[in-house]
């Protein structure tokens, strides 16, 4: 399927944008977002958070005192033959990650599986969101297509988007089978979608 021109060309912006963010600013960016990352995710016992890589702020700091914490961390497992994603149990990151394709950790083999009915709050990636909660992804659809089968099975969990707060733009191209976050996180605060 082609891919929206203009989904295209915010992706080229902002990735180009990011590849400038110095590795002091995305520590600090990253402290700061964990911060608010810990208040909002709270009452949840069971997350689906990701592996950051690159100049994505990095959930490092957040999964660690989410897991002190005693709150059940997951890691999505990528199936690249099914273009499908399953939550993972990781106790300690650098025990239960491995690099994988495109140099992106992964869960390493043998760790248990959650069903994805558990999952309290799924922490989405994004290369753009906007204030009406519309997400911008790489364009492979893991997210789109794993958030759709929740929802068809009548589970709903809070979708929060993480970024820099740079990637928040007025306008992001959508279309039908994108989903929605009810919250962005940055390292300015939450940003509830309007």
């Amino acid at each position: 399927m082609p891919q929206d021109p203009s989904k295209l060309a915010l992706r080229s912006t902002l990735k180009a944008h990011l590849g400038k963010i110095s590795p002091h600013e995305l520590e600090c960016a990253s402290a700061l977002a964990t911060q608010h990352l810990l208040t909002s995710v709270a009452p949840a016992s069971t997350i689906l958070a990701y592996a950051s890589f690159g100049s994505e702020l990095s959930l490092d700091p957040f999964i660690t005192a989410a897991i002190a914490e005693g709150k059940k961390m997951c890691i999505p497992r990528i199936d690249w033959d099914t273009k499908s994603m399953s939550p993972v149990v990781i106790t300690n990151l650098d025990d239960d990650l491995q690099r994988g394709r495109y140099d992106i950790r992964v869960p390493k083999p043998g760790l248990t599986m959650v069903e994805p009915a558990q999952l309290d709050v799924i922490l989405l990636p994004g290369l753009a969101f906007d204030r009406a909660g519309n997400r911008l992804g790489r364009g492979a659809g893991f997210y789109d297509r794993f958030i759709s089968a929740l929802h068809h099975a009548g589970h709903r969990p809070t979708l929060i988007g993480v970024c820099h707060h740079a990637q928040i733009v007025d306008s992001v191209p959508t279309e039908p089978h994108d989903h929605l976050v009810d919250r962005v996180i940055t390292e300015l605060g939450p940003l509830d979608p309007v």
